[in-house]
């Protein structure tokens, strides 16, 4: 980034800053701040332990500085200018979250859609907040970050003086770390086998959901794995009978397999294996597995999953019947007759659907560290030259953060694109405008060249 692009980002940082209103956090007295300087970029280097006593000083600060990136901390001090985190301290923290698109597993073809990946996740994580942990809607702030996530900001006082290894474990609470079939279910009934002088106790198939015998309808974990449950039988139901044979073989097969990841398309196989094996009742392994897939699916293989039909029939007997979901719906009753894997199954299933999918290197780091610096909401982030959205849990639903952080205009201005031009920055896609740069000048509207400018993709021209 050259001395005139530098000029440029900053004049228009600026403005901005002077023209808009900037709403302080919660109790900004107690807390530490932080900026990063158009000067000294591309180095990243964070000048903090600064404190402001009043709000005037603090905007006057952001408006005479113009910082490429302003931080605060979560935590509270009753020092928080002093120079080292001895000196200041600590009173507490707020219970902090932060999701980044960037480290999320699914792989996608755009900004946008990434964006949309993580928005989803954040869905998750609120619902958590709000209903397992009870915290008020008044106590959460949510903030685009202006980049390629979300922050939660909790602010109840339950949370304040939580220590990391504590926020670790509703990390891991979040994401489904360490449940377990034992954890979640007990055996609903047990049937005692009286043999002369020799009493046996055997339990029976069924298992209950233990949150179910505290609330109607179950709670936390529970509940989700009864929702997932019932919505998974019911969508079984109503598929062919050679679709749901394949699908659940498949689940039961890959259960004993172990297989760290599922072949694309071993369920599309599974379900021709049915397919044929209904239609043509006499023919063996060796004559399906010569029509199955253009005979890529071994013989070994077929049998394989044919073996787990019976355990199948089962599964999808117990999706058919309205009786059996209405007693997992109602009173957290399964039971999986002859197929007690099937727990396992289910409940790896549900943490996939509704686990927040947090990075171990990335997000839970941020949520366990005490003295973490977090972006300002209304700032404006100098790896994109977006705004950092602040947004109450109705706005998060229908916000959509490349038009609505998009604060820049439409005015026209020259950039110079710089070789190599990496893929994801040779399409600009904000505002529902789609565009398309090339390496050397271009002519954009001035919020696509602050974007690319800002990720180190283009120059001012």
């Amino acid at each position: 980034m050259n001395f005139r692009t530098k000029s440029y980002l900053r004049k228009r940082f600026g403005d901005y800053y002077n023209s808009s209103e900037l709403p302080l956090p919660h109790d900004f007295k107690r807390r530490e701040w932080g900026f990063i300087f158009f000067d000294e970029l591309p180095e990243v280097v964070m000048r903090r332990h600064k404190a402001f006593s009043s709000e005037g000083e603090a905007i006057e600060y952001l408006r005479g500085m113009v910082p490429a990136h302003a931080y605060h901390s979560a935590a509270y001090y009753q020092f928080p200018g002093a120079g080292t985190m001895k000196e200041k301290k600590w009173e507490g923290a707020d219970l902090i979250f932060d999701l980044d698109a960037d480290h999320l597993p699914q792989k996608v073809k755009s900004y946008a859609e990434m964006l949309s990946n993580v928005k989803a996740e954040t869905g998750k994580l609120l619902d958590f907040l709000l209903e397992d942990f009870g915290f008020d809607e008044e106590n959460i702030r949510v903030a685009f970050s202006g980049g390629r996530g979300y922050h939660i900001h909790v602010h109840d006082k339950r949370v304040l003086t939580l220590e990391s290894a504590q926020r670790r474990e509703i990390v891991d609470y979040l994401s489904g770390t360490g449940l377990s079939v034992d954890s979640l279910f007990k055996q609903a009934k047990y049937v005692v086998h009286d043999t002369g002088r020799i009493r046996r106790k055997e339990f029976g198939s069924p298992k209950k959901i233990i949150s179910f015998e505290d609330q109607v309808g179950g709670y936390g974990w529970g509940k989700r794995v009864s929702q997932y449950l019932v919505s998974y039988l019911r969508k079984l139901s109503s598929k062919e009978k050679y679709l749901a044979l394949g699908e659940v073989s498949c689940k039961i097969f890959l259960y004993f397999q172990h297989f760290e990841e599922t072949p694309a398309n071993m369920e599309t196989i599974a379900c021709q294996i049915f397919k044929n094996k209904l239609e043509h009742p006499s023919w063996n392994s060796q004559r399906i597995a010569f029509e199955v897939a253009d005979n890529s699916a071994s013989e070994s293989f077929i049998k394989d999953i044919m073996s787990y039909e019976g355990k199948a029939r089962k599964i999808i007997n117990i999706a058919k019947s309205e009786n059996a979901i209405n007693m997992i719906q109602n009173e957290g009753i399964v039971d999986f007759k002859g197929v007690p894997e099937f727990f396992e199954i289910i409940l790896e299933d549900t943490i996939r659907e509704f686990g927040v999918q947090m990075s171990a290197k990335t997000d839970e780091p941020v949520t366990a560290d005490i003295r973490r610096l977090i972006r300002m909401p209304t700032s404006l982030h100098g790896g994109s030259g977006m705004r950092v959205v602040p947004l109450t849990l109705s706005e998060f639903k229908t916000f959509e953060p490349l038009s609505d952080a998009v604060v820049f205009s439409e005015k026209e201005i020259k950039i110079e694109v710089i070789p190599p031009l990496k893929p994801q920055n040779a399409l600009v896609e904000m505002k529902g405008k789609s565009i398309k740069v090339v390496e050397g000048i271009n002519t954009v509207p001035e919020y696509a060249g602050i974007y690319l400018m800002c990720r180190g993709a283009a120059e001012y021209a």
